[in-house]
């Protein structure tokens, strides 16, 4: 059969069209680097997801208005480059957490271990091992794992309250589908369960998967986002919020509860008893451990604590907010932790001056230098106990 010439021609045309994306995908792959296109965050089968060592992202969040560089280092943290071993006459803190001191929104020097190093002066090195969305359950398995190689002589376990407890729940992302580890209690025994093997989209093998990775794809979706906001379309005014259950215990507020329900009340005796191994590891290699509770944004600002509670149609006297942190305060009696929870420092700093992003829940520039000054003395007192035993050693 022959060819009519409208099929030569339309064929010839297609030809021609998937030359010319095919040439631009490549033009684009050498000569244009989006910044945001390198992924940060690679799948772990032991915590689920950890940052990929090496990689570089500039992270624009138009929504909560946050713009920021991320380079991880060839350990795998948001930090400069580190000498994995300690070097001599050097001491070293290990911080761990989630986005809260990873620095969500926050440029590298500002978040609050880099300043925490700053006030420590010259000899300190503040290791920042925080991972996003991690939970009590991927922090402890990376402290005993990796943490103890690089010789720390404080440990900083950073506590979201808000959602860590929610995390060490559930077996996946808190707010997606990436499997993660979790820890059950068996009588007073914490069992570890290993994170489910990922789905193929999970994996990025699903069809689809090329459509992400394609330059010319983020090029196009990049430059139409600008013409959009150059047309002075109004921005959206709303607070953005999660779409969060309460009864679920998803709900950032579910620690907050006056009563739990029992799937809550357990996974709140799991991060308890998480702590308590985490003491117990660091005692094992004679490191004392400091207990930080990041205030939430919520807890201190009472604008915003009305704003959620609108939004949610939440009632106040459904919750205590103080509740969990006494909590926290009886287990760290319990166990001689050193625990803190600077609420009021927050709450009297905040009145005078935002410590948190307008439009997200992430402390700004400004809350991380609080939270680095309430830390400086109780990590100095905790690096000369661990001198002393050092010398008597």
């Amino acid at each position: 059969m022959h060819l009519r010439d409208w099929q030569k021609s339309a064929a010839l045309l297609a030809l021609s069209f998937a030359v010319a994306i095919g040439l631009s995908e490549v033009l684009l792959r050498l000569f244009w680097d989006p910044g945001s296109y390198q992924p940060v965050i690679r799948a772990d089968p032991v915590y689920g997801w950890t940052l990929a060592a090496g990689t570089h992202l500039h992270s624009v969040d138009t929504d909560r208005h946050l713009r920021y560089d991320i380079q991880v280092n060839s350990l795998g943290m948001r930090d400069p480059e580190r000498s994995p071993a300690k070097p001599a006459g050097v001491k070293r803190v290990l911080l761990l957490g989630d986005s809260m001191v990873f620095g969500t929104g926050v440029e590298v020097g500002h978040r609050c271990g880099d300043v925490l190093a700053d006030r420590l002066g010259p000899g300190v090195e503040v290791l920042n091992a925080a991972c996003g969305g991690w939970g009590t359950d991927q922090e402890f398995l990376y402290l005993c794992r990796e943490g103890f190689a690089f010789q720390p002589d404080v440990v900083i376990l950073a506590l979201c309250l808000s959602n860590d407890v929610a995390n060490n729940l559930l077996a996946h992302e808190l707010y997606g589908t990436a499997p993660k580890p979790r820890f059950v209690l068996q009588g007073s025994t914490l069992v570890y369960e290993p994170p489910a093997p990922r789905t193929a989209a999970q994996t990025g093998t699903h069809r689809l998967h090329f459509l992400k990775r394609s330059r010319l794809l983020h090029f196009v979706g990049r430059h139409v986002r600008l013409l959009h906001r150059r047309r002075n379309v109004a921005p959206k005014t709303e607070v953005p919020y999660y779409d969060e259950d309460l009864k679920s215990g998803q709900s950032h507020w579910a620690v907050f509860e006056k009563e739990y329900p029992p799937a809550f009340a357990g996974a709140f005796a799991v991060t308890e008893a998480l702590i308590g191994a985490t003491r117990d590891s660091c005692a094992s290699h004679a490191v004392p451990l400091v207990l930080f509770a990041f205030p939430q944004k919520f807890e201190v600002d009472p604008e915003a604590r009305a704003a959620e509670l609108a939004h949610y149609g939440y009632e106040a006297s459904w919750f205590d907010l103080g509740a969990p942190y006494e909590k926290l305060a009886q287990l760290a009696r319990r166990l001689d932790i050193l625990y803190l929870y600077p609420h009021d420092e927050f709450a009297a700093a905040n009145a005078h001056g935002p410590l948190f992003f307008a439009r997200d829940g992430h402390p700004d520039a400004a809350g991380h230098a609080l939270a680095a000054a309430t830390l400086e003395e109780p990590v100095r007192r905790a690096l000369e106990t661990t001198a002393s035993h050092t010398a008597l050693r």
